[in-house]
């Protein structure tokens, strides 16, 4: 059937009536979906009333305001009889005057409609080709369950409720040429923009809306009747507009009150034949895609659904050669959008964004999984949890359960500073070795009983864990000074052999050089633990030693024990870092409470050689266990988080099927102990 032009008997009263339609091209199109060229005076007459005619069906205009290029019968199956009859008494005097001039424009869309099924027969124009094709959105789960809308402004700040999709203050720019429409029936606009910002992007179907809404700018205010249905359909989605808030009014030449030129209006009508659901996401995301350009805020129902819909309109509308993955990444980066820690729903929704395989965001997948892992908890509740592939699903699990048996492990070990295991009975002789050991375990217990009030600390939280993120880092920070008070910074595990044989070479026999040495292997053994590079303490003279030179002299005021006394406190004090570690290090608690218990406990007992290598030996065992904890994910943007930071997730996402590692992960050998010596060659 060949198309013919409209007969002239149709409404006289729009102010596009004196439109006429043209033929558009591809190019004009570019890559959309659901474009709407310029209307005829049917089609926005006719859009109204098949719209309005239902106040619980908001937002209809966006479904039928996109017809392809054909009169169409528009019908509702939910719409009860009396709807149907108001409308037929409203409109009957239009109907009889378009009812018999129905054409079309193709003949693909020349397929006739019957009238009889739907009970009332609304004809409309639209001078557009037919859509290529509709797009389905993408399925995810939790969004029945969102509540309402949500608003992320980044830089951690929590998710607050958010209800501007009518006007958009933050999309409203004072000195803008262009208003921006959601659909066709003409309610106030939602934002205002600069007409550049279109332009920049090179998009041809933004362009091509563009001109088009410059050859359509308005010249009549809307009507208060189509301004209140509009906003009767914006609270029927719980969009919940201020029926006093100032929406900008049109004068009669078009201009805005304010006094500047509005060159422009753009339309972003949704699909045709979407839900409710569909038509809200898609006016969230026109919102979200400007915000995008503006580098504003995210709006969503929930976080995955605002990005994958955001990263598909940008698709949709960007020139085929734009990474339209790295837009949004930027866009995310440059207001810290992608800052998870604290917020278990926008970890999972960056998470499952980063996955999809239109993005393989490495960084990003590693920066959500690792908060997904420390919130588990809170996650694994979530709706949109099942939102996560299930590889990585099942590796959050994974590293869930062994996260919490190594926190498991160390409580048990810090609980009572029970090393005994560590212990070797053959490696020396004497039992003073062991009674330092075991007098330090009681030191330590006692020292944290007086300043945590008690030991161990309460549980935090409903985890039942007393061991958190906070406090193994204070522990860290407690032992690694002791650590650096007293290392040899001279003596590498992989030169003992060396310094064996030198001490042999010397007559000394240096056998607290083999015994540390076969203590520390055999336990690093045991539980596979990266040996510390500079695992020797400094060690004071042997009591031989400290006998020779001047003889004890005995006085009326001081013993020769007494006298014995002091040459052992001053070698122990001699046998340490104190004039090359720095204030931080010296004015730690835990270190000043040790010097003062190193000058009582075992003085006058023999050898202070055994009795500092029996401590350094504890010291030891608890250093190997702080640092399973004590070292967060590398490279991560995020740590200001209670929860731990240091999953393992076996160095690769689930894409990543190579055996070689892509990420790095936690790992012992980032501890203190591992890194310090770093600064001791700055220092050289």
């Amino acid at each position: 059937m060949e198309s013919r032009p409209p007969q002239e008997n149709g409404p006289k009263s729009s102010p596009f009536s004196t439109w006429a339609p043209r033929e558009h091209t591809t190019q004009d199109l570019g890559r959309n979906e659901h474009t709407l060229p310029r209307q005829g005076a049917f089609l926005l007459k006719k859009t109204e009333v098949s719209i309005h005619s239902e106040p619980a069906a908001p937002f209809s205009d966006d479904q039928s305001s996109d017809q392809a290029s054909t009169y169409s019968t528009v019908q509702d199956d939910m719409r009860g009889r009396s709807t149907r009859d108001a409308i037929s008494r409203r409109h009957s005097e239009e109907q009889r005057s378009i009812h018999g001039s129905v054409w079309q424009s193709s003949d693909d869309l020349s397929k006739a409609f019957d009238p009889r099924p739907f009970g009332t027969t609304v004809s409309i124009e639209a001078a557009q080709p037919a859509k290529a094709y509709v797009q389905k959105l993408h399925e995810m789960k939790g969004l029945e369950q969102a509540a309402s809308m949500k608003r992320w402004a980044g830089d951690g700040r929590p998710a607050e409720a958010w209800g501007k999709l009518s006007k958009d203050p933050e999309l409203w720019d004072k000195s803008g040429d262009t208003l921006a429409y959601f659909g066709y029936q003409r309610p106030q606009p939602s934002f205002r923009i600069k007409a550049s910002l279109l332009e920049i992007t090179k998009s041809p179907l933004l362009i091509s809306k563009l001109h088009e809404g410059f050859q359509r700018s308005v010249k009549l205010p809307p009507s208060r009747d189509h301004a209140s249905r509009s906003r009767r359909g914006m609270k029927n989605l719980n969009l919940r507009a201020k029926r006093h808030q100032e929406l900008p009014t049109l004068s009669e030449n078009g201009n805005l009150r304010d006094g500047n030129q509005i060159r422009n209006e753009i339309h972003f009508p949704a699909p045709e034949e979407a839900s409710r659901l569909e038509i809200l996401r898609h006016h969230i995301t026109t919102r979200n895609f400007f915000a995008s350009l503006l580098g504003g805020t995210l709006v969503g129902l929930t976080y995955y659904q605002a990005l994958v819909d955001l990263h598909e309109r940008l698709v949709l509308y960007m020139p085929q050669d734009v990474d339209c993955a790295q837009l949004m990444i930027r866009y995310m980066t440059k207001g810290n959008l992608h800052n998870v820690a604290n917020d278990p729903a926008a970890a999972v929704g960056l998470l499952a964004w980063s996955e999809n395989s239109g993005v393989r965001w490495q960084e990003g997948w590693r920066e959500a999984f690792v908060h997904c892992v420390g919130m588990y908890d809170n996650v694994r509740h979530l709706p949109e949890a099942r939102d996560i592939s299930h590889g990585s699903r099942t590796l959050l699990e994974r590293s869930h359960v062994e996260l919490q048996a190594r926190i498991e492990a160390c409580e048990a070990r810090l609980s009572a500073f029970d090393f005994g295991d560590i212990w070797l009975a053959s490696a020396w002789s004497s039992s003073l070795p062991r009674r330092a050991f075991d007098r330090l375990r009681q030191f330590l217990k006692q020292y944290y009983v007086k300043t945590q009030k008690g030991w161990p600390p309460g549980a935090h939280g409903s985890n039942d864990h007393w061991l958190t993120r906070e406090f193994i880092q204070r522990l860290q920070t407690d032992f690694g000074s002791l650590y650096d008070y007293y290392v040899d910074r001279y003596r590498r595990l992989d030169r003992a052999a060396e310094l064996r044989m030198q001490a042999a070479a010397d007559g000394k026999g240096f056998d607290e050089a083999n015994s540390l040495t076969e203590v520390f292997v055999c336990f690093n053994k045991r539980f596979r633990w990266p040996p510390i590079p500079y695992p020797y303490p400094l060690l004071p003279a042997a009591t031989a030693d400290l006998m020779e030179g001047k003889p004890l002299k005995q006085n009326i005021f001081s013993t020769k024990a007494k006298t014995m006394e002091k040459r052992i406190l001053h070698a122990c004090a001699e046998a340490s870092n104190s004039l090359q570690v720095g204030p931080e290090t010296t004015s730690n608690s835990l270190l000043e409470a040790f010097l003062r218990f190193e000058k009582t406990d075992l003085v006058s007992e023999g050898n202070p050689r055994e009795v500092r290598q029996g401590r350094w030996i504890l010291l030891y065992g608890i250093l190997q266990i702080l640092a399973t904890l004590s070292v967060d994910t590398p490279e991560l943007w995020f740590k200001d988080v209670p929860y731990f930071l240091n999953p393992h997730f076996k160095g690769n996402p689930p894409w990543r099927l190579e055996a070689e590692k892509v990420l790095e992960e936690a790992n012992p050998m980032l501890s203190h102990c591992w890194t310090v010596s770093k600064t001791w060659k700055a220092e050289g």
